[in-house]
């Protein structure tokens, strides 16, 4: 299984070198879509952390607590997901500009 997963890690590397850098301007669909997709998901994300944090600061159950904790992590690990995906989808593809990111 190990095998598997580093020949396509090299060949991913291999086929990165051997394409031209992509540019992707920044009026494209996918770049709109993206960015109204990054910003839905900020917004939700704050609110559904400070619901959370609301939560954490009321509650005086043990099981409430974890669970609200367990939530803001949550919505940190994904908000960093959102705000990292461009980069990476940028050094994978080995692209100069991807929609202005």
């Amino acid at each position: 299984m190990r095998k598997l997963w580093l020949g396509i890690l090299l060949g991913l590397a291999a086929l990165s070198f051997a394409v031209d850098a992509i540019e992707i301007p920044q009026d494209q669909p996918v770049c709109r879509l993206y960015g109204m997709i990054q910003t839905f998901g900020t917004v939700a994300g704050v609110l559904v952390a400070a619901y959370a944090g609301f939560i954490l600061a009321s509650s005086n159950e043990i099981e409430a607590r974890n669970q609200s904790k367990m939530l803001i992590g949550g919505v940190v690990m994904g908000l960093i997901i959102i705000w990292i995906a461009p980069l990476v989808v940028k050094s994978l593809v080995g692209a100069n500009d991807i929609c202005g990111w």
